[in-house]
């Protein structure tokens, strides 16, 4: 992540502590990290039934890599070493022996249908949100972008493995690409979010630039000099 201020890293600490944001951590195989979140959770926990979830959770994520290194299928003693791999050209095709003794290229397989259709079990709308979303409340679009045409009030929170657009008013929080994509992006009409991210890099309200705040605006992720982090953008 970015090198935040104090202040930031605070309020920045203080946005992704919650159980949502540690199971988002655990998807990405960030076991660490949340582990760290659920001992944050712990640390102002008052509901008893919260507390025993969070730690038998907290547990599982710790045991998780060393029943994974137990798991791990190991090659059998006295086993062949794998045989060379087949010669290929650069351009991956297989060398055959001809009659002359030289190399000759196999013939390329024809291919079977020339176009290629979309079948229904690739095609995946974005989740659409018709309602606003109030305080407290967690939208997550899984493998998908995700679109509000509602306002996000403060204290709501936006997740999308893909990108997220929001056509009313972005006052709560919003991290796209949360599953690693890099490349996705959050646009809003009306930019006054307490906090925006893009995979891992993030920017809170304090830091938001002056001239985006109330304003059509896009959110990506960019890697400088400096490290990672989230750009702030005009809509055109």
């Amino acid at each position: 992540m970015p090198v935040q201020p104090a202040e930031g890293a605070s309020k920045a600490d203080e946005l992704f502590a919650t159980e949502t944001m540690a199971e988002l951590c655990a998807r990405q195989g960030r076991s660490g990290d949340a582990v760290a979140i659920y001992r944050r959770l712990l640390d102002g926990a008052v509901d008893a039934a919260k507390r025993a979830r969070w730690q038998a959770r907290m547990v599982e994520l710790e045991r998780a890599p060393l029943v994974a290194a137990a798991q791990a299928p190991r090659p059998p003693s006295g086993a062949a070493s794998p045989s060379a791999p087949t010669p290929r050209t650069g351009l991956g095709r297989l060398l055959l022996p001809s009659s002359n003794g030289l190399p000759r290229r196999a013939p390329e397989p024809a291919a079977a249908h020339p176009v290629s259709v979309l079948s229904d079990e690739t095609l995946r709308l974005p989740m659409l949100v018709t309602q606003p979303v109030r305080s407290g409340q967690v939208v997550y679009a899984v493998k998908s972008d995700l679109i509000v045409i509602a306002p996000v009030n403060p204290g709501a929170q936006l997740m999308a493995d893909g990108n997220i657009h929001v056509y009313g008013p972005l006052r709560g929080r919003a991290v796209a690409g949360a599953t690693g994509c890099r490349d996705a992006r959050i646009f809003c009409r009306h930019l006054e979010a307490e906090l925006i991210g893009v995979d891992t890099a993030y920017l809170t309200r304090e830091q938001l630039p002056s001239v985006r705040v109330g304003k059509p605006a896009q959110i990506r992720f960019e890697v400088d000099a400096a490290g990672e982090r989230c750009v702030i953008d005009a809509l055109p």
